[in-house]
């Protein structure tokens, strides 16, 4: 890992005009590492430009600098791409309006922790051991002795609290603690962090909850399942961003396999979280044939589609009315 450190940071530091990207759909870890490195490079006098093909949340509000987030942009004013955090190279969505985006010539910079991952940069800091990518630039940062500030450290935090679902999923490591412990001592606002991340949430987002709870069942295979669709939203006042965080209740029944959460999202897709507690169940590869990701113990996918509810919940896709995926 520390050669690719090498090649990483003498590969930025030639660069003058760089370009920073998350995956779509962005959470912490991914906004979280990008951030971060802008922060730096900026610090360095780099031109640095962050892109996302999703606006971010307004929970995100937090961060530094996150309003400066774009999605679109020039391949050609850039001679460096660092991707963050996209579990595979079709997880930032830009190829499909670029789709030289990494056979340009731009040499592509890869931190993830995926094991989905295609390894589709010039060089891949890819750990799949590894808690969360904000926790990789962490190690980058420390190899290179990089002064990590209070806007530094709450944005790595940030992405760490939440890709640990905060400390309470299996990659909470002692190198997780000893992280957190050193981004807190570096003024790292974990209070904030806390609050809004986890521990915030109106009266509608509680109702849309509520739904999710009520309509929970276990199927013969002892996989527990919920299902909301479009129309709930509006029933409840709420936004499908709301969902956030309910799965892990889900996965909380004793004696199951895993927990799903489906949902349709209001632009025509359907959206699948997966979470387990067991360590014989590997989620990431029960979601690869959908075109999903993530990691053992949680993972996801979003595809074209609705939901129908005969006896059992199905995904249909919308053109061929072809069932796609069925619980129950």
């Amino acid at each position: 890992m520390k050669e690719l450190f090498k090649k990483a940071n003498n590969g930025l530091m030639k660069a003058s005009n760089i370009l920073v990207i998350s995956h779509r759909k962005p959470d912490s870890d991914t906004l979280g590492a990008a951030l971060s490195i802008k922060i730096w490079l900026d610090k360095l006098g780099k031109n640095t430009t962050l892109a996302c093909v999703d606006k971010p949340s307004k929970v995100f509000s937090f961060l530094p600098s996150i309003e400066k987030y774009v999605d679109d942009f020039d391949l050609k004013d850039f001679d460096y791409m660092v991707c963050l955090d996209c579990g595979a190279s079709y997880m930032t969505n830009f190829h499909l309006k670029y789709p030289d985006l990494y056979t340009s010539g731009i040499p592509v910079l890869n931190i993830d922790h995926h094991a989905s991952n295609d390894n589709f940069g010039t060089i891949n800091i890819v750990d799949v051991n590894a808690p969360s990518a904000t926790t990789l630039v962490y190690r980058f940062f420390k190899f290179l002795d990089v002064e990590i500030d209070k806007e530094i450290a709450t944005c790595l935090l940030s992405g760490v609290y939440s890709d640990t679902g905060s400390f309470m999923h299996s990659n909470t490591s002692q190198e997780v603690f000893e992280i957190a412990a050193d981004l807190i001592s570096k003024g790292a606002d974990f209070k904030t962090i806390v609050k809004l991340l986890f521990k915030s949430n109106t009266i509608n987002g509680l109702r849309l909850w509520g739904r999710v709870m009520e309509k929970a069942f276990k199927t013969p295979d002892n996989v527990v399942v919920s299902v909301i669709k479009e129309d709930e939203y509006s029933t409840c006042d709420a936004s499908p961003d709301q969902l956030s965080g309910v799965i892990d209740y889900l996965n909380m029944v004793p004696g199951t396999r895993f927990a799903v959460l489906l949902n349709e999202d209001r632009k025509g897709n359907v959206k699948g979280s997966f979470r387990t507690r067991l360590e014989d169940v590997d989620l990431s590869k029960v979601v690869a044939d959908f075109g999903g990701g993530g990691h053992p113990k949680a993972s996801g996918f979003s595809m074209k589609g609705k939901l129908v509810e005969e006896v059992k919940y199905s995904i249909v896709d919308e053109n061929s009315n072809k069932k796609i995926l069925e619980f129950g």
